[in-house]
């Protein structure tokens, strides 16, 4: 599923305790990788200087994400 521009942030959790927070989203995806595991990737803007975008894939099929949360803009809603 594709979440595109409604997206406030995204935090994963992982195994080991830590969690990491994304946020300036530009788009959230869960699919397949080209390796055949489910994937969740994140598309964010990495500085806001320079405007560079970065990708963040985590692999949702090993042991080492916990889970995911994904929390809409509030304007998304009525």
């Amino acid at each position: 599923m594709l979440h595109e521009g409604n997206v406030e942030k995204v935090i994963v959790y992982l195994n080991d305790g830590d969690t990491f927070t994304f946020t300036e989203i530009s788009s959230v995806s869960e699919h397949t990788s080209e390796r055949g595991a489910l994937a969740l990737e994140i598309n964010y803007l990495a500085d806001n200087e320079t405007k560079a975008l970065s990708k963040t894939i985590f692999v949702l099929t090993n042991n080492n994400v916990v889970h995911y949360t994904i929390i809409y803009k509030k304007n998304v809603w009525p």
